[in-house]
């Protein structure tokens, strides 16, 4: 898959700067360059035929890829609640989301981003995450402003969120999350930089290499609605019944 551009919306204090930030970026944008389709092919293509392409199968693929880099665990949509638990930080997390919500684990009691790394920042404890998004696009708008207030709070030191650009949109599911549409509300989003103390927000927006009516259309779930409940016992980029039809010879 091709990476079209990346957009920062926020970018305050020395994390940006650090080795850290460019290490975990860098881990992303690679995971996001090895998505491929169909499976094993060495491109990404696309069946062309308007709103015809999901999207899950190719997240998955990402997570999977992502999940191979130091550090970085995928988080088959668990509460956000529930891995910081696991990581001994859940406390710490609810007295600093206090400042912001009567009631932080309610907040944190669902799932919030794809893949994440737990990164320490003068002796601080935070995370890297990484969301590609595949719901429709109050869904992106939902992403950013978790990430966002992850960043305001200190829980969230750097976030990546990956987009579809104008071109791909096209050929994917309707109504689907994409650059084009949240890039106006961007400035929402910047207004915030005087709330972060240390912290960093990028947009990477992702294109297809090419078209072809010889590959099968990326199998679907619901419409803008992903579910996004990953079966880790399913291979990657398959879907269930009709939708995968056509893969075999791939």
């Amino acid at each position: 898959m091709e990476i079209s551009h990346t957009y920062t919306i926020l970018d305050e204090g020395e994390f940006p700067n650090t080795a850290i930030w460019s290490e975990g970026r860098e881990d992303v944008l690679d995971s996001v360059r090895d998505v491929y389709w169909p499976p094993r092919n060495d491109e990404f293509l696309v069946y062309p035929e308007e709103n015809e392409n999901g999207v899950n199968p190719i997240t998955e693929q990402f997570e999977a890829n992502l999940d191979k880099k130091s550090n970085w665990e995928s988080t088959g949509r668990k509460w956000l609640s529930g891995l910081l638990e696991e990581r001994g930080i859940l406390d710490e997390t609810l007295e600093k989301m206090g400042e912001y919500y009567d009631d932080p684990l309610d907040f944190l009691s669902s799932p919030w981003f794809d893949a994440m790394k737990e990164v320490e920042m003068e002796r601080e404890q935070g995370l890297i995450v990484a969301e590609w998004e595949t719901g429709n696009i109050s869904s992106s708008h939902r992403s950013l402003n978790r990430i966002t207030l992850g960043l305001m709070s200190g829980i969230i030191h750097g976030g990546l969120i990956v987009l579809p650009n104008r071109d791909l949109y096209y050929y994917l599911t309707d109504r689907i999350g994409n650059y084009r549409e949240l890039v106006p509300y961007f400035v929402i989003w910047e207004s915030l930089a005087h709330e972060v103390e240390n912290g960093i927000i990028e947009v990477v927006v992702v294109e297809h290499d090419g078209v072809s009516d010889s590959v099968p259309p990326i199998g679907k779930l619901t419409d803008g609605m992903s579910d996004r409940k990953v079966d880790k016992n399913a291979a990657i980029g398959t879907t269930d019944g009709d939708e995968q039809a056509g893969l075999e010879e791939y």
